[in-house]
């Protein structure tokens, strides 16, 4: 396999699977991680592109998926180049989001630990089952956090897990990134902003913005997740506008 390579996690829809797709465009052999069951989108494309786009399952959640997950790719290639943590849980009731009235007193225990554990616990268990494969190539580790884990600028109220779990994965790459740098890996934290919902058909929730439609976003990340920084040293949380969030 002599293109460079990429995994992303969560991609059967919406985000993840519009930068698989920017990243395919670019040369890339992609790796999917296909978790939802009635999405088709992810393997229509790895029909259309045999060996380049390949999807792999993955629950991030459970320790033995990701290990499966790991040998699969292992069974196509010796290298990955970029790993793109993108699984994510939002939490919530109906629809996938938190009541209007959560507050402190309502939180709901087991959805805020299945937040946390997807979210950050599910990322850092990915990069560590990854390793292996990432010693030669790029080295490069992107992860999508939101703008919700900036305890500096965090201004809700309501919905705490996901603002919780995000922030526990700042606080996890932060900690890789102390680690893994000196060994030349690099790092990219990224706020991908407000995108619409992608609905198994591809059609997408809301009101009509192309700023909201995942692919506007996924067409920026693509070029900060592949480019250099001239601060490579320096762990940062950019946003899809190029903006520099505090942690």
């Amino acid at each position: 396999m002599a293109s460079k390579t990429v995994l992303v996690t969560g991609a059967d829809r919406g985000f993840g699977l519009r930068v698989a797709q920017e990243f395919l465009r670019g040369g890339y052999t992609v790796f999917a991680g296909k978790f939802l069951d009635g999405f088709e989108l992810i393997d229509r494309e790895a029909e259309a592109n045999p060996g380049r786009f390949i999807t792999v399952r993955l629950d991030v959640e459970s320790r033995d998926s990701i290990l499966a997950m790991r040998d699969e790719v292992a069974r196509h290639t010796d290298r990955i180049d970029v790993f793109v943590s993108n699984a994510a849980f939002m939490g919530g009731g109906p629809g996938g989001m938190p009541p209007p009235d959560l507050k402190e007193s309502l939180i709901d225990v087991p959805l805020a630990e299945k937040s946390v554990r997807v979210n950050a616990l599910g990322a850092l268990l990915c990069t560590e089952a990854l390793l292996p494969l990432m010693q030669t190539g790029m080295k490069r580790l992107c992860y999508v956090s939101s703008e919700v884990a900036s305890i500096n600028q965090m201004m809700r109220d309501n919905g705490f897990r996901y603002p919780m779990s995000k922030t526990a994965l700042n606080m996890a790459v932060r900690m890789l990134h102390n680690s893994l740098h000196g060994e030349g890996f690099t790092f990219r934290l990224y706020h991908p902003g407000p995108m619409r919902r992608m609905a198994s058909d591809g059609g997408l929730s809301g009101e009509a913005d192309p700023k909201t439609d995942p692919s506007y976003s996924a067409g920026l990340a693509f070029p900060f997740f592949t480019g250099d920084r001239p601060d490579e040293d320096r762990l940062v949380m950019v946003d899809f506008l190029g903006y520099v969030w505090p942690f």
